[in-house]
């Protein structure tokens, strides 16, 4: 899985990028833009300037937009300031939304479930436990969305261990016996949802299958 990422580094300075280096990394803080309607771009640049001396410390490795572009900020071996006492050792990622609501686009969306594999794998983390909202730390109203709806923060991490424990061996083979009309709903054997009855189901056309290849295969003998 390639993550397509726009780099637009921030100049160095003390207010929102202060090349300080970061440590062991052990958490990914998800965040809501709160500005609703903007894009990652001017987002982007709004850090930027804080270079200017605004008295505002504020920064974020990434910031995916509402289209799912997904814009680095700072080096992921440099401290960004978006989480409080939790800088020294997180990735901070901004996300775009459309309203108030916060609720991020689909694109966007699927942007953050890509980049949080991505950064699972390489840091070695566990994504139900990693994965927080800058809520968690700070008690912040944010990401607006995920605070307000915890089943949908719990579904988004789950999102993340499910592509991250993704078997594409399994996958193919699901997809073999679904081509030659052995299973007909897939995501039941790919989700491990299956029952008793389904694997029961399962061998009794597998084996109705394999019966009449040998038949094929004696008619071809003689």
């Amino acid at each position: 899985m390639a993550i397509k990422i726009k780099d637009m580094l921030i100049t160095p300075n003390k207010w929102s990028r202060p090349q300080t280096k970061i440590g062991t990394i052990k958490n990914i803080v998800v965040h809501w833009i709160g500005n609703a309607g903007s894009t990652a771009e001017n987002n982007a640049k709004y850090f930027d300037n804080l270079k200017d001396g605004r008295g505002t410390y504020a920064s974020s490795h990434y910031i995916i937009g509402n289209d799912g572009v997904v814009i680095r900020c700072i080096p992921e071996n440099e401290v960004a300031y978006h989480a409080s006492s939790a800088n020294s050792y997180s990735i901070g990622i901004e996300v775009c939304h459309p309203d108030n609501t916060g609720e991020y686009t689909d694109l966007a969306y699927k942007s953050l479930i890509e980049l949080l594999v991505d950064l699972c794998k390489r840091y070695k983390l566990e994504p139900t436990q990693a994965i927080i909202r800058h809520y968690d730390v700070t008690g912040k109203d944010c990401p607006r969305y995920y605070v307000k709806n915890t089943d949908a923060w719990k579904k988004l991490k789950q999102d993340v261990n499910n592509m991250i424990n993704k078997d594409e061996e399994l996958e193919s083979a699901v997809k073999v016996l679904q081509e030659k009309g052995i299973i007909s709903s897939p995501e039941v054997w790919i989700n491990g949802t299956y029952s008793k009855n389904n694997v029961k189901a399962l061998l009794i056309k597998f084996a109705n299958y394999s019966k009449k290849s040998l038949q094929m295969i004696d008619v071809n003998i003689y």
